[in-house]
């Protein structure tokens, strides 16, 4: 006991060194308290720490990634000669949701035509942005701060940003997990608490610098926040593993985005959380990666287990197993084996037919997979059903005139950025 109550006498020391050049008369009130309130009020202060750091966070480190949105052929204007069959046209193309009108999108888009950033580029980075928008906010609001300047620092950084001024918050949000660092390493009795915060506020910088397009900056931030976080603190660094296997995979680096996603399975494996709701996500991720740089019996493995995670986490008719056997139908059928993708695509189609409305951009791509498979196998009039279902024409048929013509290779996938979806359309056959 009695060390115990030295311990907490060096502690109250260490909290006036830290805060006497701003908190003068409320240090001097703490230097008068008795030992036993210090205790009750420092294991208050603890839990509200746990509950600011980690109330709303989410892992993220098992999302499941997606390549470059594809422009569909859109649907033309259907001739209305019977009024009476105009029940039987396919549901359109949804309208894309407009962006918000927020001064954080504004911001980002200044930045963007700044940088000469192309129209359909921006446009991508922008829809992005929006949909991580409220996660970024929610996550800016977990962090606390660890020293009085560090807070000052955060606070200003949120006020920039919601007033769309993104450089200079991403500029207050580094220098407040810099002064995180320093404070951490003055006091090593709150190391991981600092160590925390340093983390948060880094991936949420990252976050804005990938949106900017500086991937090298945002993917130095990611390591830093992960050599920073706490070792205890699994779904932290599985979060940081993953932000750094998807900038790689937007790079088109497979090798490291295999390494990073790898490594973020261990950490999930060494530690027992073989049920963890994102364990699918991961395994997603890491077969893509596999699969993109040429390690198909690694792909195969990976997809499969992240069926089998996915069905055992969220059930058999989830959006998430419609996404893993969506990508393990492209996997099969990019390799000849139309029979055993065919199964996949319908299963994946049937379950967003139940969960998506019809014409959602989702559904229909997996609608056109399907299609495609259709047609390989020699069912025209089927895949032709389900593509007028999609919302696009029937396949061209190539001029007379110009029997030796070969169509072009179109690619179909998914423009939502939640399924992480891999869309093949392979070329129509004849």
């Amino acid at each position: 006991m009695e060390q115990f109550l030295s311990d907490l006498v060096l502690i109250r020391d260490g909290f006036l060194d830290a805060t006497a050049d701003l908190w003068v008369p409320l240090a001097e009130t703490v230097a008068t308290m008795p030992t036993w309130v210090l205790a009750a009020a420092g294991a208050g202060a603890l839990a509200l720490v746990g509950v600011l750091l980690f109330g709303g966070r989410r892992l993220r480190g098992g999302e499941r990634l997606d390549r470059p949105d594809p422009i569909l052929r859109t649907q033309p204007e259907p001739a209305v000669d019977n009024p009476e069959q105009v029940h039987d046209a396919p549901p359109p193309p949804m309208e894309p949701v407009p962006l918000p009108d927020t001064p954080e999108i504004q911001g980002l888009a200044e930045i963007l035509a700044e940088q000469g950033v192309d129209d359909t580029v921006r446009e991508g980075r922008l829809r992005s942005f929006a949909g991580e928008l409220d996660d970024l906010r929610a996550r800016l609001g977990t962090v606390s701060a660890g020293s009085p300047a560090a807070a000052r620092l955060l606070h200003d950084a949120r006020d920039a940003i919601a007033s769309g001024d993104i450089t200079r918050g991403t500029d207050l949000l580094i220098r407040a997990a810099e002064e995180e660092d320093t404070t951490g390493h003055k006091h090593a009795w709150t190391a991981d608490i600092h160590g925390r915060a340093a983390a948060l506020t880094r991936l949420v910088a990252g976050d804005l610098l990938a949106a900017r397009g500086d991937a090298e900056e945002a993917a130095t931030l990611f390591r830093l926040a992960a050599d920073a976080t706490p070792g205890d603190d699994l779904e932290l660094r599985v979060e940081c593993l993953g932000r750094l296997g998807a900038l790689a995979h937007g790079r088109e680096d497979y090798k490291a985005a295999r390494k990073h996603f790898a490594a973020a399975l261990d950490l999930l494996e060494k530690s027992g959380a073989d049920g963890h709701p994102d364990l699918g996500g991961i395994l997603n991720n890491l077969g893509l990666a596999c699969d993109l740089a040429g390690d198909a019996k690694a792909a195969e493995l990976y997809y499969q287990r992240a069926l089998a995670a996915d069905e055992a986490a969220w059930g058999d008719d989830h959006l998430n197993v419609a996404a893993v056997v969506n990508n393990l139908g492209l996997y099969y059928r990019r390799r000849g084996k139309t029979q055993a993708a065919e199964p996949l695509f319908r299963r994946a189609v049937t379950i967003k037919e139940k969960r998506l409305v019809p014409g959602d951009a989702s559904l229909a791509l997996s609608q056109v997979n399907l299609a495609a498979a259709l047609r390989a196998l020699g069912r025209e009039e089927d895949a032709q059903d389900l593509e007028r279902r999609a919302g696009l024409p029937p396949p061209e048929q190539p001029e007379a005139e110009e029997p030796n013509e070969v169509p072009t290779e179109e690619y179909a996938e998914p423009g939502d950025g939640g399924d992480g979806e891999t869309n093949d359309r392979p070329v129509p056959a004849g």
